[in-house]
Parts: C-alpha cells; structure tokens; sequence
C-alpha cells in the first residue's frame, strides 16, 4: 500500500469500501429488482449476505477455482480519454482520503437473494454503525434486522419484521487481531493475524473499497469504468470486476458511488457472483448516512472513541475462541481461490 493512511472508503467489500447524501439517491437503486438504476448505463451488484472480517473470509463452496479463467470485461480497453479520467478520480480519492485519521457513519443494507429469499423485494434490511481509526483500527456493527416474512393470504402484504434470536454481524478490528461475535454458538472468536498483516489487514476487511486500497492498488486489483447516469451531478458512479481468484470468489462486481462533496463513498452495490441480470437479482446495497470524519472531539471523547477498537467483553455464558495467526500457505491459498479453511 502506497499510504497507510488511504482508507479509500469506495467500494466496500476489499472489501473493500467508501465513496453528499445517497438518501436522496438510493431509493432508486434499491426497488429495481433487475439490478439495475433506471438509467441504462448503470449495473447492478452481489448478494454479500454476511459482513465478514478479512480474516474469516472464506471462498464460497461454489467458487471459481484457480484453474478457472476470468473473463475481462467487455468494455476493456478502454479509450485513453476515459482511462484518463478513472486515473484522475482515483488519484484524487486517494489524496482526499489520506488525510482521514477518524471516520464514522451509520448505513443502512439491503440484502437481495434469488436463491433463499424473495424474487420481488429483498430478503433482508438492516441498520448499523461503521468506525475507522488510522491506521489499523475499525468496527462493524448491525444493530437492527428486518427479515422478509410472505403475506399470509392473498390480501396480505409481504412484510420485514425483527425475528428473536435473528442477529447482525459485529466485529472489531484493533490491528493485532479481530474479534468476532458468533451469536449463533455463543462464541467470541479472536482471530489472531499475522505479524505482516498487523496494521494493514482492515484493507482487506468486509466491504471492497471501504478501507485501507490506494489508486495503484486498486487499478491492480479491478477493472473499472465509469457508469454515471447522464442525470446525475453530485456524484461519480464506478463499476469494478475483480482481477483475482481471491476477490471473484467472493463477488461479480462492485459498484462505488463516490459523492462530490466529500469525494467518499456514499453508496455501494456488492453483486452475487451468481448475479445474472432478468434471473438471478442476488446483491447487496449499502447506504452510507451521516458520515463524518477527522471529528473534532475533547480529550474525554476521545478515549470514549478509542473504546470502540477494545477488545470485546466475552458475554456471559459464551466461550471465547482465539485462532493463531493463519501460515503462509492458507493465505496463498485463499489468494488463488483454492479452499484451505482457517480453523473456527
């Protein structure tokens, strides 16, 4: 990484991810089930079900293998006018988001599965908070979810309603080691990371584009181009297909909506590596609201800040799981979409 300071919130992600205000914006994204905005010349995006830390993402079962190609997109080459203009969004994205030391935001997520869930709406709405201190520090956490539930009869409208015992991901990241609540099996799972990866690893964390990436960076890791419907003026849409077995396992695509005003993600669309568009709508939509960054705050607030990236208290009755550091070998093999999983 060219700057440890690059926290390049674009796509989330790697994941990962964060480009004025998306409220105005996202509702029409969301309700196209096609995957697409009503302007034609936007994609669509992944059904990343689960937010995982970097470090406890594992290729899908079904993934592409190492020894399966992947297909550069259709628009590559691009014309050397509109190569230029990528470079000069990403050079400017990684010079505003250098200067981030804090960062905060609630979002708001809707998840869409063909496969498991609905095939006219989404499967899933949830709420939470995301938090990021330079360099190496952050924390997701869901605080609500809303599952979809069919109507009863005929008359009945579908409705999204909170399920008792149905909890959001939440981890922390302190830049040594990430913690990961497992509600299912009372579990407070600590995964150690390696000694190279400590203070760069939230890069690779839950959203492409979120964290930790630089222009060189991820011009190596995707293809991009830009997607800007014609009507909009207060933000820059890209679209990124990933070069890696690592990344392709994990989604098709991405797009990152980059408000003008902040120059930081405001918005990003996560498409299922099974997206197909008229079939298989599987995507995740992200809603960054009330961003904030290099806050100002008294001494006082900022140790209350800092105890975001503590590690967790271990709840009562749940067992806690420390993981050793993954070797070299899991991480190739992760890298190159074969599946040696990390022990859980």
């Amino acid at each position: 990484m060219l700057n440890r300071k690059t926290i390049h919130l674009a796509v989330f992600l790697q994941l990962v991810i964060t480009t004025a205000t998306i409220a105005q914006k996202l509702p029409s994204i969301v309700p196209n089930l096609s995957g697409t905005t009503k302007n034609n010349n936007t994609p669509r995006v992944q059904n990343s079900g689960t937010v995982r830390p970097a470090s406890a993402q594992q290729p899908a079962v079904e993934q592409r293998t190492a020894q399966q190609s992947i297909k550069t997109p259709s628009f590559i080459p691009l014309s050397a006018a509109h190569q230029t203009y990528i470079n000069k969004v990403l050079e400017y994205w990684q010079n505003k988001t250098a200067k981030v030391d804090r960062y905060r935001c609630t979002f708001e997520r809707w998840q869409f599965d063909t496969v498991f869930g609905p095939q006219n709406t989404f499967k899933t709405y949830s709420t939470g908070l995301i938090r990021y201190a330079d360099p190496d520090k952050g924390m997701f956490k869901v605080e609500k979810v809303l599952s979809y539930q069919a109507p009863r009869s005929p008359q009945e409208k579908p409705r999204h309603i909170a399920i008792e015992g149905v909890h959001g991901e939440w981890w922390v990241c302190d830049g040594k080691s990430v913690f990961e609540y497992d509600f299912t099996n009372e579990r407070l799972i600590q995964q150690i990371l390696p000694a190279e990866l400590q203070g760069k690893a939230i890069k690779n964390g839950p959203l492409p584009f979120l964290f930790g990436a630089d222009a060189a960076e991820i011009k190596q890791r995707y293809w991009l181009q830009v997607i800007t419907p014609s009507n909009v003026k207060d933000a820059v849409w890209l679209e990124a297909f990933p070069k890696s077995q690592a990344d392709a396992a994990n989604y098709l695509k991405v797009h990152i909506i980059i408000d003008r005003r902040d120059f930081l993600p405001k918005g990003i669309v996560i498409f299922d590596r099974n997206f197909v568009k008229g079939k298989n709508h599987s995507r995740t939509v992200f809603n960054f609201r009330d961003r904030e960054e290099n806050f100002n705050t008294t001494f006082e607030a900022l140790r209350i800040w800092e105890k975001n990236f503590y590690e967790p208290s271990l709840p009562s009755g749940w067992k806690k799981v420390v993981n050793a550091a993954p070797t070299r070998q899991q991480r190739q093999a992760n890298q190159s979409g074969q599946q040696i999983p990390l022990n859980r």
